[in-house]
């Protein structure tokens, strides 16, 4: 490939008003590379003759470089000069369009955990001690996501992290400490199918509440407490899922309330990747005496890390601690270390920003194709959920979709098995095109499909 790219110092200069150069230039040939003006196995131009063009030194241009090396978008061929390495054309992306899988696209986390792999290769000490057995973390792993956490505006100070082999792991040990068998445990009608699972390994009952517009159904709860005495409730406040419902304050107020009236504790599950404009603190925050919150890395991150925490009520936190220890006697501290590691590191904010920003650009992409078939949908972050009306059905639209390469859930994945659902909806993810070239064709696709729906002539939509 010998086309001679040729970069836009207009757009290069806006991007260097906000960062130091050399991110400048690798952010500028990251988006030549997403948008296809570079191509796999094109060459770069030569370090000297870039510096020219944009003014900056030959220095600028080699740290660019080697940090566009670093994210894994270049590769340096000794002698030859620098070429694309990504693969970002249209060609590449066979089968199916996974909109049905909830993790997060691919931003250069590979290269982040890479780095801090490197990082903790060459200290042999502190890879010593991660490799031994400790029940819950590290003292430094303790101090360090404390910190993190009052940076986000946690007021954890009294309290330990309880770390976890990620958020399901957390529910479990929660339930586990909270709960007996035959203990009855709320949740919201559709909620995460992991909670069922520890629910029935555990042999508690558990029963869904309708949701508002605004959150759980509070007369619907309070019904049931008066009937019968209940343990505790399952909820995802900041981005429900598969609804992405947000609750509103008042709703979280009213909970909160009502479980110090009816005794039973809130489980409050923030695993959801939320954009960060729509995150908020956790109800935890008021009252951490009567939530065990419960978060994990793998939709901001990594879901391979197998990353999570708790923050439990003080007297309950040695109990969730021995729950986890009777699933496994340590938790890997290594995974701990590394992701430490890599939040220390300048390209983890860099990824997190990246996410943020691809993210608002699929939501923006699939908006404009629901639109032109009068479709509307519930955005928040990764998931999308889509109510349909009711002469498509979400069984018949999934199948449609499929046959057109095109994976979504249907909402009665969501559902309990004792309490079917009689909501008719899809949900989306945005996160299971690891490219943006990948979530284009996703795109295409799905309008494809839902033109060929409407010149059905029994079919409106």
């Amino acid at each position: 490939m010998n086309t001679i790219w040729h970069p836009e110092i207009e757009a290069f200069n806006r991007l260097a008003q906000e960062q130091p150069k050399y991110m400048a230039l690798a952010q500028l040939i990251e988006q030549a590379i997403d948008k296809k003006q570079l191509c796999f196995e094109q060459r770069l131009p030569a370090q000297r003759t870039l510096a020219d063009s944009l003014k900056i030194t030959h220095g600028t241009v080699t740290r660019a470089y080697v940090l566009l090396e670093q994210r894994g978008y270049v590769s340096a061929k000794l002698g030859a000069g620098t070429y694309v390495s990504k693969r970002s054309s249209v060609n590449m992306i066979q089968g199916v369009s996974d909109l049905a899988s909830s993790v997060q696209p691919s931003m250069g986390q590979d290269a982040v955990m890479a780095a801090a792999m490197q990082s903790l290769s060459s200290n042999v000490a502190d890879l010593s001690e991660v490799m031994t057995y400790k029940l819950n973390g590290l003292e430094q792993h303790q101090r360090f996501y404390r910190e993190w956490l009052k940076l986000k505006g946690f007021d954890c100070e009294q309290h330990d992290i309880v770390f976890t082999q990620g958020a399901q792991q957390g529910i479990f040990a929660c339930l586990s400490a909270l709960c007996e068998p035959q203990d009855i445990v709320l949740h919201e009608a559709l909620t995460y199918p992991g909670f069922f699972k520890a629910c029935e390994s555990l042999h508690i009952q558990y029963q869904g509440v309708p949701m508002l517009e605004d959150g759980i159904d509070l007369q619907a709860l309070e019904s049931i407490c008066q009937s019968c005495s209940v343990k505790a409730i399952y909820i995802t406040p900041n981005c429900q899922n598969p609804t992405n419902i947000q609750y509103s304050d008042e709703k979280l107020a009213a909970l909160l309330a009502m479980s110090r009236k009816y005794h039973f504790f809130i489980l409050e599950d923030d695993v959801n990747y939320c954009l960060p404009e729509m995150w908020r603190l956790p109800l935890w925050q008021k009252a951490p005496d009567r939530v065990f919150y419960i978060a994990s890395f793998s939709k901001y991150f990594s879901g391979g890390l197998r990353a999570g925490y708790v923050l439990a009520p003080l007297l309950w936190q040695q109990s969730v601690i021995n729950a986890i220890h009777a699933q496994c006697w340590s938790v890997s501290m290594m995974n701990f270390e590394l992701l430490m590691r890599a939040i220390q590191g300048k390209e983890y904010e860099y990824v997190q920003n990246k996410l943020a920003d691809e993210l608002r650009y699929r939501k923006q992409a699939l908006h404009n194709v629901l639109a032109r078939f009068d479709l509307h949908a519930r955005f928040a972050g990764l998931n999308v959920c889509l109510m349909l009306p009711d002469e498509l059905n979400m069984h018949y639209i999934a199948a449609h979709l499929k046959g057109h390469s095109v994976l979504v859930r249907t909402l009665d994945v969501f559902g309990s098995k004792y309490e079917p659902t009689t909501l008719n909806g899809i949900r989306f993810t945005l996160g299971g095109p690891a490219s943006r070239v990948e979530f284009d064709v996703a795109m295409t696709r799905l309008q494809d499909a839902l033109t060929q729906l409407t010149e059905r002539a029994d079919i409106v939509i």
